[in-house]
């Protein structure tokens, strides 16, 4: 039982024994500082970055099958497209870019209906490769079909965008 007590003998003196620093200000205010810290790269961590994760995650085009698959997800009634290649000193079109390199232009068309072949949309694309023109055309088409998305959910809404 004297061991008991010689555990616990600090703690039972009276007046307790001061040879111990006292918490002061300064720690109380390094502790709220590291807890506000803890606090808010918790938040961040669990509760604001999932909301980034959540975002579709899409992969580059690598080659022109991975557009081909992609333009057929996209244009579910047909679609088509053209590759033209201008060399060096080739005449090119009105409308293509100013460029140091020789010109690779994608013309795609939508269908907007595989029985009647109607035409829906038509682009043109500019770019310095084949691949860079074909990811410039499947982020076009991208882009196109978000806007198409967005111009439903507002007609659904009715008038509450007019």
């Amino acid at each position: 039982m004297t061991a008991f007590v010689d555990l616990f003998e600090p703690a039972l003196q009276f007046p307790p024994d001061r040879s111990h620093p006292a918490i002061g200000a300064g720690d109380i205010v390094a502790f709220a500082v590291l807890l506000t810290a803890g606090l808010t790269t918790w938040l961040l961590a669990h509760v604001l970055g999932p909301r980034r994760r959540s975002r579709r995650v899409v992969a580059p085009v690598q080659d022109e099958f991975v557009a081909r698959a992609a333009m057929e997800d996209l244009c579910s009634e047909g679609w088509q497209a053209q590759i033209t290649l201008y060399g060096w000193g080739a005449p090119v079109p009105s409308d293509a870019p100013p460029a140091r390199r020789p010109l690779v232009s994608i013309d795609y068309t939508e269908y907007g209906s595989r029985a009647t072949h109607e035409v829906a949309v038509v682009r043109r694309i500019w770019a310095e490769s084949i691949p860079a023109a074909l990811e410039a055309m499947v982020q076009s088409r991208r882009t196109d079909a978000t806007l198409e998305e967005i111009e439903r959910a507002a007609s659904d809404e009715g008038d509450r965008w007019r």
